[in-house]
């Protein structure tokens, strides 16, 4: 079972996680895994757009990024996971 967004320190104060919850539940475990997948792009995009560094990628990360087809579906997914932890 996913843990409920309060879990995050995120709250229904905001209009956006309140949303979320009401459509995809409070663990969001109603979310389809391509929607999930696209969010986390988009979020993840966002976030390092807003960066505070002006440091590009590392040569690993962007070496990492071309070898990405080498990757099974679950393993794409379990490597979110583990650099999210």
């Amino acid at each position: 079972m996913a843990h409920p967004v309060g879990y995050y320190s995120l709250s229904h104060d905001n209009a956006l996680i309140k949303d979320m919850c009401e459509t995809w539940g409070e663990g969001l475990e109603k979310m389809s895994e391509s929607d999930t997948l696209w969010l986390i792009a988009r979020i993840a995009h966002e976030a390092w757009l807003a960066c505070d560094s002006d440091e590009p990628p590392s040569n690993e990360a962007e070496s990492a990024c071309l070898r990405l087809h080498e990757l099974k579906q679950w393993e794409k997914i379990a490597l979110i996971k583990a650099m999210v932890q």
